[in-house]
């Protein structure tokens, strides 16, 4: 019935509950090279959009990253004509800044071992990857964002030189990528207090990652938050943008990743629409939307919003 009810809706169709698939010839080829990998990483590709699913939206990609170990390096060095945020989330409830886990990436030529949650600023120009997954003992949330519509990229060397250590020339890019560990508030629109939960919320969870222009020069908003247990609501009235968000949603049971372990609800113009399956709610230009619940969650659910604004701001926020 519920599922019912959602089709009907208008807005239901900015509601992306799964990846893009896959080309068959790309797929063909990962599974040609499978035997000569030495890993043991078990991953779910969870969700994606870009401007071809829904018009004018922005890329984010979403990947579980379970367990296991990898000797392999993941994609090839390249650049974008476009900046690129990409987040690795840690799921220790008892630290949510501990990665559970180690991870290698190369940022500008130059070898970075990553043991916290973390975002990675990569801006327009700057060289980065490849990456190795060297041992994921808790799962690691695995996400890449960007203002493009489009993914794009130019190849940057091979990976051989950097796994062994070789120093290439550094990036042409004028800025340089930035790792971000520290949590930071809210810069943009608010009066530097931010607003208090509901006071009937029982919400348990921790805000674990914060990004604006003023932690990395010339980055985008993203936000992310664990939502653990309990019923409440995002601190934010009604409002809308003049840019583009994506509000998500994501489980985190290895057993079933779609499933939030709950309802959540978010009210997209005059309609309000329930939501139990890892989701991404992509929200055009304009569109008011909220107020965003919880409703009763029982399991570990991730949150986060983004947009291509270097500053968050919206109809609801007080201009500084």
């Amino acid at each position: 019935m519920q599922e019912d009810y959602m089709t009907a809706l208008k807005y239901s169709k900015y509601i992306v509950t799964g990846p893009k698939p896959i080309p068959p010839e790309v797929r063909a080829k990962f599974e040609a090279e499978r035997p000569k990998r030495k890993s043991t990483i078990e991953s779910t590709h969870l969700l994606s959009v870009d401007g071809e699913i829904i018009k004018d939206m922005f890329y984010v990609d979403c990947v579980w990253l379970w367990k296991g170990s990898s000797e392999d390096t993941v994609e090839e060095p390249h650049v974008h004509d476009f900046d690129e945020v990409i987040g690795f989330i840690g799921s220790n409830r008892e630290d949510p800044q501990d990665l559970g886990g180690k991870i290698t990436i190369w940022l500008d030529g130059e070898k970075h071992v990553l043991n916290k949650t973390c975002l990675i600023f990569v801006p327009a120009g700057a060289r980065h990857c490849p990456i190795i997954f060297n041992r994921i003992d808790k799962p690691v949330f695995f996400v890449t964002i960007s203002p493009s519509t489009k993914y794009t990229r130019t190849p940057a060397g091979g990976s051989e030189s950097l796994a062994s250590g070789s120093k290439p020339a550094k990036s042409v890019a004028a800025s340089r990528c930035k790792v971000i560990t520290e949590v930071v508030e809210f810069r943009g629109g608010t009066t530097g207090t931010p607003p208090k939960p509901p006071p009937e919320s029982t919400v348990k969870g921790a805000r674990v990652m914060h990004l604006e222009d003023n932690v990395a020069e010339g980055s985008f908003y993203v936000d992310f938050v664990w939502i653990y247990e309990g019923t409440g609501a995002a601190p934010a009235p009604e409002h809308s943008h003049d840019w583009e968000e994506i509000i998500a949603m994501v489980g985190a049971d290895p057993q079933n990743p779609h499933d939030l372990g709950g309802t959540m609800s978010i009210v997209l113009g005059e309609e309000t629409h329930y939501i139990n399956k890892s989701s991404l709610v992509c929200i055009p230009k304009g569109l008011t939307h909220c107020p965003w619940k919880f409703h009763d969650i029982k399991k570990p659910t991730l949150v986060f919003t983004a947009g291509p604004s270097g500053v968050y701001t919206g109809s609801h926020t007080q201009q500084k």
